[in-house]
């Protein structure tokens, strides 16, 4: 990782020997991505965090900014393959822990609910349905060796 902060929860994610729940669904040079925590995540719901310590796109080199579009456009793909998502938003504020990452959130056709007011509802699922979509992405991604 480049000038990572010392107490930045998501540097430390990068260089910690432990995996997030469920394990990496992708990790390379740019990008950590792991699926969100069951007790706020519906099952599917990816999280994406950059490696190198920088908190907007602005701020991203002309790789990441190019592996980001991918990534984005290969996760949408697996996440569309392997959950009931009809769509899949992206939510990216970096309000809370100022290190660039970003959330994917598979949302279903049968949902009631659509844009801003799916996001805003309380989303959960059980650990095992979140550990089962990670895996599912998981093999998908590995099938198409896109990444």
């Amino acid at each position: 990782m480049n000038d990572p902060a010392p107490t930045c929860p998501y540097c430390r994610l990068n260089t910690a020997t432990d995996e997030p729940p469920g394990g990496w669904v992708h990790r390379d040079d740019s990008w950590l991505v792991h699926h969100g925590p069951a007790q706020s995540s519906r099952p599917g719901t990816m999280k994406i965090v950059s490696t190198r310590h920088y908190t907007d796109f602005a701020e991203m080199t002309s790789k990441e900014a190019v592996s980001f579009g991918v990534l984005l456009h290969t996760l949408d793909t697996a996440m569309r393959a392997t959950t009931d998502a009809e769509r899949v938003h992206l939510v990216s504020t970096r309000d809370r822990v100022q290190h660039f990452h970003a959330w994917l959130y598979p949302r279903p056709a049968s949902h009631a609910l659509r844009g801003t007011d799916f996001l805003n509802a309380p989303q959960r699922s059980e650990p095992a349905d979140a550990d089962r979509a990670t895996e599912a992405v998981r093999r998908h991604l590995r099938a198409k060796s896109a990444l």
